[in-house]
């Protein structure tokens, strides 16, 4: 979550309203967005697009987390993965042999009851403790320990794998630990994977495993810096989870077995082994290395997403991987007539009209914004307004298309994002195209490409008529010349600018 969701006092009367908002009418709202997820830290489809490019798995890395070393660590003999909790029952398919129940231990002298290969059994929860029942469901003995004395299903020994329904996936590393607990009411269960750090890696599933290679390696260094640093800072017994990490999304998404038998599942193993115990630190402290799906372009720093004081490795940056055709989010469109986004959002403000007073991150996220409405006003963060309307990203423009697309957004990535955030849209021109940024404008057509200028060159560019002029298009960026003045070339001259403004043509 970014910060919390933040109210002001709901204006009254319309009177009051703040200036007009951005709407294109009051019937419908057209978001127009580029990325997916949070937005801070590394992007993996920019290291997607990165390692197409030729970068280093390190020189992925400690571009999105900037000041960052790739050094090898010692990591914990063991880390202990939330798979499941409060279920009063799971299931446990033996798979590849027998799996063993062991109760209070993990020496073969514990075993309980083992699962032959093949069947499913269930455990159930109660006050007396574990039930277990094998696959015709009739019980196998009396129940068997409690909240004091725990269970453990072993299988790797055996050669064997299990597969948990309540999970949704198969494991054959480590072992997994039974909790039971709240039996203030009615005792529940809770599945705890055990599994030594490599392993753990090896079960992660948040990456296609036919990327590639140095991609691969990439999230393999962010996901074990996260992974540790999580250990370091909280322990491996958190409320709720009795673990380091979940196995969904709230931490890192740990599919198990079912990663390394998928198609190309080798790949992935191999880029763990290759970046074994390699994690990304600064000032000698492993990071917290937050990553997410796509960035539409540019991350952003961490105290406009979950707020919180500035750090130095997590600031936005330019993400000129991430508008790979392969990438499905690098740039989307969604509509919502104004009585979607009036039921979506529920502020209590009436049938909403508009948005206005954005505030935006360095990437161009949405860090606040005033929704109006015909009955009054309220401010909000903009992860509000993405989670409420299920947007993609808040990195996001309403009702005004201000996305960066084809050969400017090329010409755009190759310059390190430097022309700024886009103020307009791509606009066609003399049989091209410019579109505006905060710092320059970039011009482009097919015969000449895109160029972009910027300062007193751009200004006297456009009062000589700009590309429907006699200059034509640019057919070079605006240089700074030895004696600081500023220079660019077009298709019929060449315009030469002082630095305090003077501008000639030859």
């Amino acid at each position: 979550m970014r910060r919390a969701f933040v109210v002001a006092s709901v204006i009254a009367a319309l009177a009051a309203l703040p200036t007009p908002p951005a709407s294109a009418g009051p019937d419908d709202f057209t978001f127009y967005g580029g990325g997916w997820g949070h937005g801070l830290g590394l992007s993996q489809w920019g290291a997607y697009g990165l390692a197409r490019e030729g970068w280093a798995a390190s020189r992925i890395v400690r571009h999105f987390y900037r000041g960052t070393r790739i050094e090898a660590v010692d990591m914990p003999e063991s880390l202990r993965i939330g798979l499941v909790q409060g279920q009063a029952k799971v299931r446990l398919e033996a798979q590849a042999g027998p799996v063993d129940l062991r109760l209070g231990g993990r020496d073969p002298a514990d075993t309980v009851a083992t699962i032959p290969a093949g069947e499913m059994w269930t455990v159930r929860a109660s006050d007396a403790g574990y039930r277990i029942l094998d696959a015709s469901g009739s019980p196998i003995g009396p129940a068997v320990g409690g909240p004091a004395r725990n269970l453990y299903a072993v299988y790797a020994p055996n050669g064997a794998r299990v597969r948990v329904p309540e999970a949704g996936h198969t494991y054959a590393r480590g072992w997994i630990e039974f909790n039971l607990y709240s039996c203030s009411s009615s005792c529940v269960i809770r599945l705890i994977a055990v599994v030594g750090p490599e392993r753990y890696l090896y079960g992660l599933g948040e990456v296609p495993s036919s990327w590639p290679m140095a991609a691969l390696k990439a999230q393999a260094i962010a996901a074990r810096s996260y992974a540790l640093s999580k250990v370091r800072r909280y322990g491996q017994h958190r409320p709720v989870c009795n673990c380091a990490l979940y196995a969904s999304s709230y931490d890192q998404v740990y599919v198990g077995w079912d990663k390394e038998a998928a198609t190309d599942g080798d790949r992935w193993v191999a880029a763990v082994d290759a970046t074994a115990g390699r994690v990304a630190t600064y000032d000698g402290t492993v990071i917290q290395a937050f990553y997410m799906s796509s960035s539409g372009g540019y991350t952003e720093n961490n105290e406009n997403v979950w707020g919180g004081t500035p750090v130095p490795y997590l600031r936005g940056v330019c993400d000129p991987g991430d508008y790979t055709l392969a990438n499905p989010n690098r740039v989307w469109t969604v509509r919502f007539s104004a009585s979607d986004v009036t039921q979506r959002l529920a502020l209590g403000v009436g049938t909403v009209t508009g948005f206005t007073d954005i505030v935006r991150g360095v990437s161009g996220r949405i860090v606040e914004a005033t929704v109006v409405g015909e009955n009054g006003s309220v401010r909000v963060d903009g992860d509000v307004i993405r989670s409420r309307l299920g947007l993609r990203d808040d990195r996001v423009w309403i009702n005004r298309n201000r996305l960066v697309v084809g050969a400017i957004r090329e010409k755009y990535d190759a310059m390190g994002c430097s022309p700024g955030l886009p103020t307009s849209k791509q606009i066609e021109v003399a049989g091209g195209l410019r579109q505006a940024f905060e710092r320059a404008t970039i011009y482009q057509s097919s015969e000449t490409g895109a160029h972009a200028l910027r300062d007193p060159v751009l200004a006297f560019y456009k009062s000589k008529g700009g590309p429907a002029g006699k200059l034509g298009f640019p057919t070079t960026d605006v240089r700074t010349l030895l004696n600081g003045n500023l220079r660019a070339r077009f298709e019929h001259g060449t315009i030469t600018c002082r630095p305090e403004g003077a501008c000639w043509i030859s």
